[in-house]
């Protein structure tokens, strides 16, 4: 029941929109057809009892008819099930579709909430995985589910009918009294997989939590093999490639361990599961043998008797037969239940909002590390438009942390920041993704915003006049260019995007030193209206800040205007 809420949960934000009325007749006629088979079904079973009996009768006129009627039964039956299947699949990527925009919508939405769950140790273990693998196999899983569900439980309704009707009665003795059993092989029928239900549960059992752990591990050591592949150039330079190695096959060994303990139980489950489909095909032989051999049942009756057992002892078997998908639906849905709830937590930015336009920035606080320990304090900063403030401290007291907290995206500390909503924090790992030059530059605007003449501008303007004849190209930027190039594309950025509040950490470190003052200037003369707070080791940029901070081992003192750090 548990699991249901969960999945009802994942479930509603697709299917209880207005726009899901589509999606809903699709289900609709998918289920309609999938579910008209168990009519097909019904009609080969009596066709199976007319067959067998002309055969006992060597009554060639109605065995060439009831030839001609099974051609027409099958092929109408395959017409159902293919086009059943093709609306199936159509159905799973409209919803996948549904699902993926809204996941993606909570975990890159505007506040910032993927980073809120990977700073405060939030996110679950591959959140690629979730998005990409989990949705996918949570809808394919539940479709099919659903679907076989609802044909088994139509199936058991209809051809329960047909073998109770077929079987009659049994009459035995027992305790010196007689007894009267009708429809008797239904009965038995219900005993006998009741009995195989409970012995795959408990066969079973263990199975959910090695799938779930199963997944986990999967994703570690794909997980593993990406970050190698990006940072191929630091192990080559290294000469890491022998702990690399020793590194994945130690998660591999993990993903082994787990195997093999899946395999086991499930090879004590397929040994139960395919003795019972073996018993089940001449078990209903055996337990009617005696009415036939009365002479109260013809061979097409014992036919149809055979078929309607196994037809019933499928659909109730459902649960026999699913058990493994069901187990590694439970996991799939688990996982990702506790994913999207942390994404549709309320997400908290505690800074302010509505700074002057003419102050950017204003703040005064005291900066915490996650566990609370207070990291620096006493810190009042302010930038004004048009400003560029340097801060400098000695590596690992807190600088950065500084910065993102200011950005709005450290909520460990206390006091006030007031600050424009238009703030652009650009850290020391740059983020350049594989695609378009002029998508790079316009980043995270489209590239429309701007014309071409302007990207030419601000390439030239920033030192990369090489890249203007490639701004329709796309390819991994972040290993084609050098460092000091790629600090180049990100001050082009804030030239197009224009941020009321920059935030710099070490965004001038690859670059030398006229460069660099060369940019920060650029800067200052193309954006007026913006305040750039810049983190750097490097002193030669004091003489053209406004303001320098000086970090200390718990404080920040103000200097005041232009003195050297």
């Amino acid at each position: 029941m548990k699991t249901l809420k969960q999945f009802c949960y994942l479930a509603a934000p697709f299917w209880g929109r207005r726009a899901a009325l589509w999606s809903w007749l699709l289900l609709l006629v998918v289920l309609a057809m999938s579910l008209s088979s168990v009519w097909f079904n019904v009609r080969l079973n009596q066709w199976n009892g007319e067959f067998y009996n002309a055969l006992q009768q060597l009554n060639s006129q109605s065995l060439y008819r009831l030839l001609q009627d099974f051609l027409l039964i099958i092929t109408a039956l395959i017409l159902v099930v293919v086009f059943a299947d093709y609306l199936k699949q159509r159905l799973i990527m409209r919803w996948r579709i549904g699902m993926t925009q809204h996941v993606l919508a909570r975990w890159l939405s505007a506040d910032g909430r993927h980073y809120d769950l990977k700073i405060n140790a939030l996110v679950p273990d591959n959140p690629d995985q979730r998005i990409a693998e989990d949705v996918r196999l949570l809808i394919e899983s539940s479709l099919r589910l659903l679907i076989t569900f609802l044909h088994s439980m139509l199936t058991l309704i209809s051809f329960a009918t047909i073998l109770w009707q077929l079987s009659g009665s049994l009459n035995f003795e027992l305790m010196q009294r007689s007894w009267r059993l009708p429809g008797y092989m239904f009965w038995v029928c219900i005993v006998y997989t009741l009995v195989a239900i409970g012995l795959t549960h408990w066969i079973g059992y263990p199975l959910r939590r090695l799938n779930m752990e199963k997944q986990r591990r999967e994703a570690d050591y794909r997980s593993g093999l990406i970050a190698r592949r990006e940072a191929s150039d630091a192990i080559a330079g290294q000469r890491g490639e022998r702990h690399e190695q020793a590194a994945l096959l130690s998660r591999f060994a993990a993903v082994a361990e787990n195997w093999y303990q899946l395999i086991r139980y499930e090879k004590n489950l397929s040994f139960f599961t395919v003795g019972y489909q073996q018993l089940s095909a001449l078990a209903p032989i055996f337990f009617a043998l005696p009415k036939f051999l009365a002479g109260e049942l013809l061979l097409g009756g014992l036919m149809q008797i055979r078929q309607s057992f196994a037809q019933v002892a499928g659909a109730l078997g459902w649960f026999i037969f699913s058990y493994r998908e069901i187990a590694a639906w439970q996991a799939t849905v688990t996982r990702l239940y506790n994913f999207v709830v942390l994404l549709d937590a309320p997400a908290t930015d505690p800074t302010d909002n509505a700074a002057d336009l003419a102050t950017p920035l204003q703040a005064t606080l005291d900066v915490k590390t996650a566990e609370g320990r207070t990291l620096l304090e006493n810190v009042v900063i302010t930038a004004t438009a048009g400003s560029l403030s340097l801060i400098q401290g000695r590596s690992g007291i807190g600088k950065s942390t500084l910065l993102r907290t200011l950005s709005g995206h450290w909520p460990h500390f206390q006091g006030q920041i007031h600050r424009s909503d238009r703030v652009c924090w650009i850290p020391q790992r740059l983020y350049l993704p594989v695609e378009r030059l002029d998508d790079l530059l316009a980043y995270p605007l489209s590239r429309g915003n701007f014309s071409e003449a302007r990207y030419r501008q601000v390439l030239t303007q920033v030192g990369l006049p090489q890249l203007v004849a490639q701004l329709a190209l796309s390819t991994d930027w972040q290993q084609r260019l050098s460092g000091g190039e790629q600090q180049r594309v990100m001050f082009a950025r804030l030239l197009l995007n224009r941020p009321a509040l920059v935030l710099l950490d070490e965004t001038t470190s690859a670059l030398d030193k006229s460069s660099a003052r060369h940019l920060l200037l650029l800067l200052k003369q193309q954006l007026p209206q913006s305040a750039v707070l810049l983190v750097s080791h490097q002193a030669f940029l004091a003489d053209i800040a406004e303001r320098c901070y000086a970090l200390d081992e718990a404080s920040v003192n103000n200097h005041g205007v232009t003195p050297p750090c």
